[in-house]
């Protein structure tokens, strides 16, 4: 988990709660130019302010700790993934699937890309 990925989970929380940028930073008494470095993981927050942000934002503090590499694909990978063929063609066709059935086929994907389906 890097500062980018904290970061961005910052981002989503204060947006989810309606507070732009300077309304959380006079809430937390800094300067809207430092929340918007910890957003983009240009500056390192410490657990005790990330607890507190937490509080006020209403996450606990593992929501900003959690793998958030799952959680988020930025727009240039969405646009280059939608820029391969095949990668398409298996989003098309796994909307149609239910949610078991996506499961089972992350978990493919996951098998092949660990190395245990070229043996």
């Amino acid at each position: 988990m890097g500062y980018k990925e904290i970061g961005w989970k910052l981002q989503k929380a204060r947006e989810e709660a309606g507070l732009s940028q300077e309304e959380l930073a006079r809430i937390l008494g800094c300067t809207q130019a430092s929340l918007s470095n910890y957003e983009l993981g240009k500056r390192r927050l410490y657990l005790a302010d990330l607890q507190r942000i937490g509080e006020i934002l209403g996450k606990p503090i593992t929501y900003f700790l959690e793998n958030a590499d799952e959680d988020r694909l930025a727009d240039d990978d969405l646009n280059n993934i939608l820029k391969e063929p095949y990668l398409k063609e298996i989003l098309y066709l796994a909307r149609d699937l239910k949610p078991l059935q996506r499961k089972s086929v992350l978990d493919y994907i996951k098998w092949q890309k660990n190395g245990e389906g070229s043996k």
